[in-house]
């Protein structure tokens, strides 16, 4: 398990330093996004016809596909609001990433949350709150 954890943390760096670079190159952001996410489903398919057989089955590559897609569209989604809104509210919308799967376990599967993690949502509502009145206030020009 913690193989994977660094795995994705020097993943998700190399993966913000590509769009970095190209955003000082003046690339088209939309274009590096498309072609990273092409470049990991063909190293994701490369791994799988090396096993010769999905472990998982298929519900888990349909999934995955899903998956895949919805974060391509939300990085899109992310970049924009970085490029034209406040970098602190987009960093705290991402982590709903976290509060949501916590709110589904309470559902879904009726998982009774940790103080911690009542006091993590709890705050970031508070948060949100905070920042959507700052967004929706109008700018006064000096």
């Amino acid at each position: 398990m913690q193989a994977y954890l660094i795995l994705s943390i020097v993943l998700t760096t190399l993966f913000a330093s590509c769009y970095k670079i190209a955003a000082r190159l003046n690339c088209n952001l939309d274009a590096v996004n498309l072609w990273m996410y092409v470049g990991s489903t063909a190293s994701i398919v490369v791994v799988i016809i090396s096993k010769h057989h999905l472990s998982a089955g298929t519900h888990a590559l349909y999934l995955g596909t899903a998956a895949g897609v919805m974060l391509y569209v939300s990085t899109l989604a992310f970049f924009r609001h970085m490029k034209f809104g406040q970098l602190s509210v987009s960093w705290t919308v991402i982590s709903l990433a976290v509060a949501f799967p916590v709110v589904a376990s309470i559902f879904l599967w009726h998982e009774i949350p940790s103080a911690k993690q009542v006091a993590g949502l709890v705050l970031i509502v508070i948060a949100l709150l905070l920042f959507g009145q700052n967004e929706s206030r109008p700018e006064v020009a000096e």
